[in-house]
């Protein structure tokens, strides 16, 4: 249920921004609001003893606008989070997407084939296993934002978001990967599939009619949990500037924004880490749900 509140919000975030007036990204340093009836700038002078600096405004839940307060731009916090997550929840989505199609295709293959294919397959997940997972995707995502790459004709600069989907998919390959090839080498020893072979049918039948919708609910299990690993890893590559870049937002990129503000304006930062937390716990719970209805459903069956 959260998890829908959050995503529903999200992306709803043009209406809000319309509904109040303000544009998450853009600078609005020398903006105004109204409180209480009094016309107040969104960047305060600082409470130090010389006045030195200023300080964005704070949370306010008696008014939509800037309920949450500004950021060091004087950009709405509350816009930037529902956009932030917006992008977040894409990209950790569409990145799910591609590590379970890449998973999928090389655990079954290894699973089924064995033999040279299985020690292909499993070697280079292997490699890939080895490898930190953070430090591979911030490689990877320097080099491409670095050097925008040319796909088929089509630029695809730094800002685009098939840059990290691409990344934090393939980092996540051998997660997913090696259960599906170990549920796969197990199906594949079982009286039916040794039946299809022996009546005749193709590698593709088999595969198709046989093995894909046995291992389909581990399949189903690992894709929330996956799709947590993707909204950190998203998160954490922002964080860095190597993941969304500026001015568009993210929860990671929030994060980033609000560090320079722990002190005097903490909920620049703590709004969005609040988010991910939420996110990710639902996430895991509704993987956790998965697992049981499968596994009951297979002691019923």
């Amino acid at each position: 249920m959260s998890l829908a509140v959050i995503a529903g919000l999200s992306f709803a975030a043009p209406l809000y921004a319309y509904c109040v007036g303000v544009d998450p990204f853009s600078s609005n340093v020398a903006g105004v609001v109204i409180r209480h009836g009094l016309q107040m700038d969104i960047m305060q002078p600082n409470n130090n003893p010389l006045h030195l600096g200023l300080t964005p405004i704070g949370p306010d839940f008696s008014k939509w606008s800037y309920m949450f307060g500004a950021d060091s731009q004087g950009r709405d916090v509350a816009a930037r989070l529902l956009y932030g997550g917006r992008s977040s929840l894409v990209i950790a989505a569409c990145s799910t997407c591609v590590c379970l199609c890449f998973a999928s295709v090389l655990g079954v293959c290894a699973g089924y084939f064995e033999g040279w294919v299985d020690q292909i397959v499993s070697r280079f997940l292997d490699i890939l296993w080895a490898i930190p997972v953070y430090l591979f995707a911030i490689s990877l995502s320097v080099v491409t934002v670095g050097h925008p790459l040319s796909l088929l004709g089509y630029k695809v600069g730094a800002d685009s978001f098939l840059i990290p989907i691409v990344i934090i998919g393939f980092i996540y390959v051998p997660y997913a990967a090696r259960p599906l090839r170990a549920q796969t080498l197990s199906v594949n020893k079982a009286e039916f599939v040794i039946a299809a072979r022996g009546v005749g049918a193709s590698h593709v039948r088999i595969i198709c009619r046989e093995i894909v919708p046995n291992v389909m609910p581990t399949l189903l299990v690992m894709a929330p949990l996956i799709a947590a690993l993707c909204l950190l890893a998203e998160s954490a590559l922002s964080f860095l500037s190597l993941g969304v870049q500026a001015p568009a937002a993210s929860w990671g990129t929030m994060i980033q924004d609000g560090e320079g503000l722990l002190y005097t304006r903490p909920f620049v930062a703590i709004a969005p880490g609040i988010a991910i937390v939420v996110t990710v716990l639902a996430l895991n719970i509704i993987g956790d749900r998965l697992r049981d209805f499968f596994e009951m459903r297979g002691a019923r069956g």
